[in-house]
């Protein structure tokens, strides 16, 4: 039974269930996305943009004839790698930054890694956008110029496997930027060793007791309904982009620096976007810079839309991980050794965000207590889709290593895992136990029926033939906490208050579904509780235009859903002064004297004589009264609450087939700023982490290269039919600074899923399985291997 959520402070808006201001918007199909926004009735002359992929997953263009392409029926112009303005472009990647900032081309992330041309002469991965883009009076006319194109290829040898690519004589992928397909060093931890607290071959040396253990996770995609999508309009005195990027002020600064336009002449806008999940993270694309310079030869606006076969454009970073953990035979963990090999595919963009940025925060928020930890790691670039960003990025990946060793090492120790947790893990502002932890893991105990479900591992009882049931969790620290999101710099809004109370809310965030601009009308509503403001007084807007002139909050790391609130409440003790500036003549008091409660200003000396404020603004000037505030996020290190899944499965030991039975995910948020909004990011995530965990997989053909499965039969996404019973927990025990003392909680909802449920699998029947994901294949060989050694193990002992 789901027991709601009630809060430990009881507010007006803040913390309710409720339906979501867009809701009825969206219901009735009136809300604009990229393809509402991109109808060709709304641009007269419109063209569609199309570029050339590669067929081979290593290779490089020796010439293009386009003669034929150029006259077909409908075809424009068509844009090649030799032309002058493509050649000028400087060399890029798609990962600028992780959407947390905006930045220039000279401060991008990972300037190490410009990797990237546009347009250019060598492809490294099947579907690869290189060489040229055609332009014509209709999608169908662009498709068919493309085939008519005669491209002279160079196939060149490629590699799949980044095992495989480091060793000597391997294809080089980038051969400019490494020669052995290793990263070199990179400004987010240097070399390969990132993290080095203590002696941690000391202590394992020293250990009383030592595990090892390895975890591998592979490469999912997005899976965004709203394929990337713009419409380029550049003419003389300004260049407009409308897309679903959901970084407009990033898009304006991306067109602008490698365009060579000042930034007053480009302008970005977004409407809503149809689901992202880390895919715009990667939002530094090519296509906005040949579909503009597309626009500027043409003299007309321009479309470019991926299909959804090329809506696979990107993915999770697999990652290999390695552990060495050494302890006491009490439980007190002493050394930690964490090793990983990540596939970058074919462009860095953010790997080195999962490998390293991702954990080495982790280290800070959870293994502060631990005095011996080290993490390396390799970045290594394959021919493969190129592995960027996704929900929960790096701190899946290291979660599934993080809870194998924590269940592995409790049962070698005769622990429960729970107690293993609690003994061992914290952030760094908090002694031991974290107060945050114990309560998560003890909810989540209790939720799955932990105690009396548990048993050892293979031992439970026996359903139906063959099926056994198990019962497995896994932690995690939350993301993001205010003082996390400081390299944001001013977070900006604007609150305008008209004569008769209403207002015009104005925190640009582009809206991606998770409910982030319901947060921000709900905190508009409490921050102004004292002029007596109902949610339906406020109007906001749901499309972010840079002419509008704040700077944008983009929806990373979940903390859209308090940060700009946290502005709105400093905004609106700004706000309450300027009132009681117009109401203290009014009343005749000083100003010092103007108390407003409920929409309604009195002495405080007099609180028995009232005068609604709506009447006294309207006998004034009737101008509308307006706040701008910007104001960084606090630096205070408060730590981070904590987060865990418990599952329980169903595991056919005949065919492999694994039923999961009940997800409860749990969700430490330091104060709820929207229930229903927070339940739904759980409930949502759990379709991402069982996919990842059962299913999903991208499959290639070894001897070409070439993706097998770039669609979404193949591909297999969790239906509503999969899904198991989700009950969500949330919690509010850690608090950090600001008003509220939120954390965001839509990226770790993923993030512990696949461990819980493979922790699971293990504790039903006896065998682990940790490379998602997890098959019925797999799980019949790791059955059979259990078997054949047992075998031979009664053998030698007769």
């Amino acid at each position: 039974m789901i027991v709601p959520f009630t809060p430990r402070v009881d507010r007006q808006f803040i913390g309710k269930y409720r339906p979501k201001v867009d809701g009825r918007e969206k219901a009735s199909g009136k809300a604009v996305y990229a393809d509402d926004l991109s109808l060709k009735s709304k641009f007269p002359g419109l063209l569609y943009a199309k570029v050339l992929r590669s067929p081979y997953a290593h290779a490089r263009i020796r010439s293009i004839d386009a003669t034929a392409a150029l006259a077909h029926p409908g075809v424009v112009d068509i844009l090649k790698y030799t032309d002058p303005d493509v050649a000028m472009l400087k060399k890029t990647n798609a990962g600028w930054t992780d959407g947390v900032d905006t930045v220039s081309y000279r401060k991008m992330m990972w300037g190490t890694f410009r990797d990237r041309f546009v347009l250019g002469d060598t492809a490294n991965w099947v579907g690869d956008e290189v060489g040229a883009a055609v332009v014509a009076e209709g999608e169908l006319a662009a498709e068919e110029a493309l085939r008519l194109l005669k491209v002279d290829w160079e196939v060149l040898p490629f590699v799949l496997d980044p095992y495989e690519a480091m060793k000597p004589g391997a294809a080089l992928v980038h051969p400019d930027i490494t020669a052995d397909n290793i990263f070199p060093s990179d400004p987010f931890g240097g070399e390969e060793v990132f993290v080095n607290k203590g002696d941690v071959e000391a202590s394992l040396a020293s250990a009383e007791v030592t595990i090892e253990c390895r975890s591998v996770y592979h490469n999912a995609t997005q899976g965004s309904l709203d394929n990337w999508c713009c419409v380029v309009d550049w003419k003389e005195e300004e260049l407009v982009v409308w897309s679903n990027s959901y970084a407009v002020d990033q898009t304006r600064m991306h067109v602008s620096q490698m365009l060579g336009l000042p930034i007053h002449r480009v302008r970005a806008v977004s409407p809503y976007v149809g689901g992202q999940f880390g895919r715009g993270d990667t939002g530094d694309q090519p296509f906005f810079l040949f579909t503009a310079i597309l626009s500027k030869r043409t003299g007309r606006p321009v479309k470019f839309k991926h299909t959804r076969r090329e809506s696979f454009h990107d993915s999770r970073q697999p990652a290999d991980y390695s552990a060495k953990i050494g302890a006491r035979r009490d439980g007190t963990i002493t050394a930690m050794h964490f090793r990983s090999v990540g596939n970058a595919g074919a462009y860095a963009d953010h790997t080195m965000f999962a490998l390293k940025y991702a954990p080495k925060e982790i280290t800070e928020v959870a293994l502060a207590h631990i005095p011996n930890v080290r993490f390396e790691t390799r970045g290594v670039y394959t021919n493969k889709l190129p592995a960027c960003m996704m929900r929960g990025v790096g701190n899946s990946q290291f979660n599934l290593i993080f809870g194998h060793v924590v269940d592995a090492l409790a049962e070698r120790l005769g622990m429960d895992p729970v107690e293993l947790a609690i003994r061992n893990f914290g952030h760094e502002w908090e002694s031991l136990p974290d107060a945050s932890l114990a309560r998560v893991l003890g909810a989540g105990a209790d939720r799955i029926g932990w105690k009396e479900k548990r048993h050892a591992p293979g031992e439970g009882p026996i359903f139906g033939d063959r099926r056994r049931r198990g019962v497995g969790f896994s932690f995690h620290p939350a993301w993001h906490a205010e003082w996390q999101e400081v390299r944001r710099g001013k977070v900006q809004v604007s609150i305008t208050l008209n004569p008769d109370c209403t207002v015009l809310l104005n925190a640009p965030s582009v809206e991606t579904g998770n409910g982030s601009n319901t947060c921000n009308v709900l905190g508009c509503a409490e921050a102004l509780r004292f002029l007596g403001v109902a949610l339906e007084d406020i109007r906001w807007g749901s499309t972010v235009d840079t002419a509008i002139g704040l700077k944008d909050c983009v929806q990373t790391d979940s903390a859209v859903s308090f940060l700009q609130s946290e502005v709105m409440a400093v905004a609106a003790v700004d706000l309450k002064a300027r009132l009681a500036e117009i109401i203290a003549p009014f009343l005749g008091i000083a100003e010092s004297e103007v108390e407003i409660v409920a929409g309604e200003a009195f002495a405080k000396s007099a609180p028995g004589k009232r005068t609604a404020v709506k009447e006294i603004l309207l006998q004034g000037d009737l101008a509308p009264i307006t706040v701008v505030k910007s104001r960084s996020p606090l630096a205070t290190k408060t730590g981070v609450p904590y987060i865990a899944n418990f599952a329980e499965v169903e595991v056919d030991e005949e065919t492999g087939k694994v039923d999961v039975l009940k997800l409860v995910v749990l969700n430490d948020c330091g104060t709820v700023m929207y229930a229903s909004g927070a339940e739904a990011q759980q409930i949502g995530g759990q379709v991402i982490g069982l996919g990842e965990t059962l299913t999903e997989e991208i499959v290639y053909d070894k001897a070409t290269g070439v993706p097998l499965n770039f669609n979404w039969i193949d591909y297999r996404i969790p239906t509503m039919a999969d899904m198991p019973d989700i009950e969500p927990v949330l919690l509010e025990v850690w608090k950090g600074a600001g008003e509220y003392g939120a954390c965001g909680i839509g990226e770790g909802t993923v993030t512990c899923t696949p461990r819980a449920i493979l922790n699971a699998i293990y504790n039903a029947i006896g065998v682990r399985v940790d490379e998602i994901p997890a098959t019925p294949e797999k799980l019949l060989g790791a059955l059979a291997a259990r078997g054949q050694a047992a075998k031979a193990g009664s053998e030698a002992r007769s």
